[in-house]
C-alpha cells in the first residue's frame, strides 16, 4: 500500500451505481483497500443518504435509472466532497461545472479507480468524513 493509501485507510466512500453487481464490485475493491463503502443505487437513494451522513469522497455512475446523477454530484460539490464519475457514458455529457472531476471510464482496470479513489480521499481532511449528520 502506498503512502497515500495508507493515509486515506478506513474512510467513509459514497457509491452511486444502479447496476448491483458493479456497485458490488466498487464495494469490493473500496473494502479490500480498507474503507467501508455505503451504496446508493438511484439519484433519490444517494441524496437521501447524503441528507444524514457525510462522506470522504464518492463514485458517481453518470446514467442512473431515475436520471442523471448530476443533482448528487452537486450536492456533494456543496458540501466539499471530492467524487470522480465511473460511466461508460462519454465524458461530454458532464456538465461544465464537473468538467474537472476525475472520470473513470467503463470498463475500468481496479488498479485505475483505486488509484483515483485515494486521489480524491487525499483532497478531504481526515476528519470530516464518517457517520457525522450532514447538517453538523
Amino acid at each position: 500500500m502506498n503512502r497515500s493509501a495508507v493515509a486515506s485507510a478506513g474512510r467513509t466512500v459514497l457509491v452511486v451505481e444502479d447496476e448491483i453487481e458493479l456497485s458490488r464490485l466498487f464495494i469490493e475493491v473500496l473494502n479490500e483497500s480498507g474503507h467501508t463503502a455505503i451504496p446508493a443505487y438511484s439519484v433519490s437513494d444517494a441524496l437521501s443518504v447524503i441528507a444524514h451522513q457525510r462522506f470522504d469522497a464518492a463514485i458517481l455512475d453518470v446514467e442512473l435509472r431515475d436520471g442523471p446523477v448530476f443533482p448528487v454530484a452537486d450536492r456533494l460539490a456543496a458540501l466539499g466532497t471530492p467524487f470522480l464519475f465511473a460511466s461508460a457514458v462519454y465524458y461530454q455529457v458532464v456538465p461544465r461545472a464537473h468538467q474537472q472531476v476525475p472520470f473513470v471510464s467503463k470498463p475500468f482496470d481496479v488498479k485505475v479507480l483505486q488509484q483515483r479513489v485515494e486521489e480524491a480521499l487525499a483532497r478531504r481532511p481526515a476528519s470530516s468524513g464518517g457517520v457525522k449528520a450532514a447538517g453538523d
